[in-house]
């Protein structure tokens, strides 16, 4: 098993090593999950047959599960706080007066 992500941050866990064991293999992991062929080029295809699963395998594609997407990490951080410089001292964080805008979160 193997994890293969595309360039839009999607997540794939590759199971088609799983797969070439042989077709009950491929039956325990599609009675639980909707298997997916990822091409070259980050594009993929349902597999709804045992014929299309044996197919993909010949051109050598990977048989995917979906995972999901990466959780994007918020660049720009909002706020006065994370915008101030902080100054830690003895456990208490002091921040320039000027810094702080009133009336804003």
């Amino acid at each position: 098993m193997g994890i293969h992500v595309t360039y839009d941050n999607f997540v794939w866990m590759d199971v088609t090593d799983q797969c070439k064991n042989g077709i009950k293999q491929i039956e325990e992991l599609w009675l639980a999950n909707e298997l997916f062929a990822v091409h070259d080029d980050d594009s993929e295809s349902l597999l709804e047959s045992m014929d299309e699963i044996q197919e993909a395998l010949k051109l050598n594609l990977k048989i995917c599960i979906e995972v999901g997407f990466i959780p994007q990490q918020e660049t720009k951080l909002r706020g006065w706080y994370n915008k101030a410089k902080k100054i830690v001292h003895r456990g208490y964080v002091y921040v320039k007066y000027n810094d702080i805008k009133f009336g804003e979160v």
